[in-house]
């Protein structure tokens, strides 16, 4: 009897921490909105929020049906890969298969296709960009975030002139960044 106590102490402290980290994860999860993903994205996202925990990552909910999404997508001429690329991503029906629909260029497989329609093979460090919102959020677009990213062009910390139709400059007194800033805040796109 002795001996099941003492197990039974470890048992309930495996038990408390077990329920400490479940409800912790399930904690972050919903304080960083990562609940509202389907259950497979959640893995690449957490891992992205380990790394980067300033990043807002914010589902997009089509209501597409993926199967007919992918089959909207491969039809024939559509997407094309590289004639060297592997049989793997060419489409490789009687007639089409390796049919140079421009130059180099070949029809892709359906496989092809739904791999780069998922966005789950996307979700790291360098390919996750490729979803990023750029519609204007008055929360993170500002001045200084446009002059930052126009820093080593012409237009940095420049005022805007243009020539006019009959070829006289016109000088502005609002910079590019202004123009940029006020553009966002008057498409809200």
């Amino acid at each position: 009897m002795k001996i099941f106590r003492g197990k039974l102490k470890y048992i309930i402290l495996l038990i408390v921490v077990c329920i400490f980290i479940y409800s912790y994860t399930n904690a972050l999860d919903k304080s960083n909105e990562i609940e509202n993903f389907p259950s497979t994205y959640i893995p690449y996202i957490r891992e992205l929020k380990k790394k980067h925990p300033n990043w807002t990552f914010t589902p997009l909910y089509t209501n597409v049906d993926w199967n007919y999404a992918v089959d909207m997508e491969n039809v024939f001429g559509k997407n094309l890969v590289p004639k060297n690329y592997s049989d793997a991503w060419k489409n490789t029906k009687p007639g089409e298969y390796n049919v140079e629909v421009d130059k180099g260029w070949v029809d892709s497989s359906r496989r092809a296709v739904e791999y780069c329609m998922d966005p789950r093979n996307f979700l790291n460090e360098v390919r996750i960009f490729q979803f990023e919102t750029l519609s204007y959020n008055p929360n993170t677009n500002s001045l200084e975030g446009i002059e930052k990213i126009l820093y080593g062009t012409e237009f940095y910390n420049a005022k805007v002139s243009y020539l006019d139709s009959s070829g006289n400059n016109i000088f502005m007194n609002e910079k590019y960044s202004d123009l940029i800033l006020k553009a966002g805040t008057v498409s809200r796109c």
